[in-house]
């Protein structure tokens, strides 16, 4: 069982490599920014995530060279728009991003081994890294948070070979 859910991670990411590049990225930013305002509604109108009004917070996975902009207005998250200049990046492989969203590494300890950067406005993308971990991975779903630990687990394992 683990092998063929490593055989499936291995292909599933390469896969990502050769096609998320191509795909049109406005349909996963929109997704993704919906996600957010979604999981992170309570935050928002908090202002915990006020530092990003008027700002442009480009969140890049380096190894699937996708990234999504995105910045804030009122208590929402927006995609940036394609003319908007980025403030501030925050950039790492698929495999660290997952690590950190499932609680399985610490985005400090991989901004310090180099496998995460932070480039433009240092102080935007280190107060954005530092909100980005501190949010309640526990109210995700169960199911959520178990699929999430699994796909981080099988693409660490991929992204190994």
């Amino acid at each position: 069982m683990v092998s063929i859910r490593k055989s499936i991670a291995r292909g599933g990411y390469r896969l990502g490599c050769r096609l998320l590049p191509v795909l049109p990225k406005w349909p996963g930013e929109l997704a993704l920014v919906k996600f957010l305002n979604v999981q992170l509604a309570e935050e928002l109108e908090e202002g915990e995530f006020d530092f990003l009004e008027g700002r442009v917070l480009e969140i890049a996975v380096i190894d699937f060279r996708i990234s999504l902009r995105m910045g804030k207005s009122g208590a929402r998250f927006v995609r940036a728009p394609a003319s908007a200049i980025t403030d501030a990046a925050i950039a790492a492989k698929a495999v660290d991003f997952l690590a950190i969203a499932s609680g399985r590494e610490d985005p400090d300890t991989l901004f310090f081994h180099r496998r995460l950067s932070i480039s433009g406005d240092t102080e935007l993308g280190l107060t954005a890294k530092n909100r980005l971990d501190a949010i309640d991975r526990s109210r995700l779903p169960q199911r959520a948070q178990r699929w999430l630990v699994l796909i981080a687990g099988a693409l660490a394992d991929a992204a190994a070979k």
